[in-house]
């Protein structure tokens, strides 16, 4: 039987051309020509390793052909029922520090830094990797970052931590990974899917994950995934374990929080060292401080705005607590385009109306409003509104 053999893409074939022209060349080479000889050497190294990584690239997508287009539910990847757990419950979420009760606060905590970022959740099983959102739907456009994982030969698992992206908002990026994109991305934002981070902060076993519940102390567990990371054959600087910082007391947590949002950083989180992982648990064990205030809240309208606002959405007004309403202007990384094209599926199915949007503010005052509000990223991976 004659054993089938695949031609290699134009890319590899050209790189592996010019390095083998590179090293005959270097064969007449004559002793008086080192230095340029070098150069030339050098240069055909480059070369050669610049088509091994090519090749290593249609490998890989031989080897996951036949998952590409075929986006599952994170529980059909796990061999369940797309329904498994309600998307409520998919994984443990986090709350406002400043609604948690007291009872939970007199303690000793672990502070990290916040990204502005994607909840992501990835899985790795016998190194396949795929990447889902809090709400269990695969993500998009994910390709490279997916890539670069499977090479660390991490333990399988579910791993927890923030999808980012350093070079655009975060409305784009939310735009660009959406599980429900059909659209190319915009030719502006092609180099994005090429330039994602990840930032993990936890990790539980498959086991741990289906059923919902890991006994293990977080502290166990964080360090556990550092270790594993720090020991991966190779290394990626956009792909990392975010550390922990031991904070005593509520000075230590406001001043940690003031020094990451100093740094740029959207705020903190807070957790206990010692807490269990709960999938849908929403309190005591992970909370938040950021900049200002944010909340999840659900649109109910929107303004068009005038003159050369005119066809374009310049407010959406949103439910808010006691049945009042909340009026917030596109924030930051709306474009004038974005705000075009909102207006535009006001009138379709895709309209924003009964879709969670982050709404942030300078501040909630003693009357329950708030100050200065923007709209954020449309929160595609969640259903309920915090209100």
């Amino acid at each position: 039987m004659t054993k089938k053999v695949h031609a290699l893409p134009p890319a590899v074939r050209d790189a592996q051309k010019l390095a083998n022209e590179v090293f005959d060349g270097l064969a007449e080479t004559d002793n008086n020509h080192a230095e340029n000889a070098n150069v030339i050497k050098h240069t055909a190294q480059v070369f050669a390793i610049a088509s091994k990584i090519l090749l290593k690239i249609v490998e890989e997508k031989k080897a996951s052909h036949h998952t590409l287009g075929n986006k599952m539910s994170i529980f059909e990847a796990l061999g369940y029922h797309k329904d498994h757990r309600k998307v409520t419950k998919v994984t443990q979420l986090v709350k406002h520090f400043d609604e948690v009760s007291e009872i939970h606060k007199n303690k000793t905590w672990l502070g990290q830094i916040k990204k502005d970022g994607v909840c992501s959740i990835t899985t790795i099983i016998s190194g396949v990797v795929r990447i889902f959102s809090r709400t269990g739907r695969e993500f998009t456009n994910t390709r490279y970052i997916k890539f670069d994982i499977s090479q660390l030969n991490m333990p399988d698992g579910v791993y927890m931590g923030e999808l980012c992206c350093s070079f655009v908002s975060l409305e784009v990026l939310s735009g660009i990974v959406n599980p429900n994109r059909v659209n190319p991305v915009p030719k502006d934002f092609l180099y994005v899917p090429g330039m994602l981070e990840m930032y993990w902060f936890d990790r539980v076993n498959l086991e741990s994950f289906i059923v919902g519940k890991c006994n293990e102390e977080y502290v166990g567990r964080h360090t556990l995934l550092s270790q594993d990371l720090m020991y991966a054959p190779t290394s990626f600087p956009r792909i990392e374990v975010l550390s922990c910082k031991l904070l005593c007391g509520d000075k230590d947590i406001e001043d940690f929080k003031n020094d990451a949002i100093e740094q740029g950083e959207e705020g903190i989180i807070v957790r206990d060292p010692k807490a269990d992982w709960e999938a849908g648990h929403k309190g005591w064990r992970v909370m938040k401080k950021v900049r200002g205030v944010d909340y999840d809240l659900r649109c109910i309208g929107f303004e068009e705005g005038t003159g050369k606002y005119t066809g374009k959405v310049a407010n959406l007004i949103f439910h808010w607590k006691d049945g009042l309403t909340i009026k917030a202007m596109l924030g930051k990384g709306w474009t004038h385009q974005m705000a075009s094209d909102m207006y535009l599926d006001t009138s379709t199915p895709n309209t924003p109306i009964g879709k969670i949007f982050q709404v942030y503010a300078l501040e909630e005052s003693s009357k329950g409003k708030l100050r200065l509000p923007k709209v954020g990223e449309l929160r595609f991976d969640k259903d309920h509104s915090d209100v």
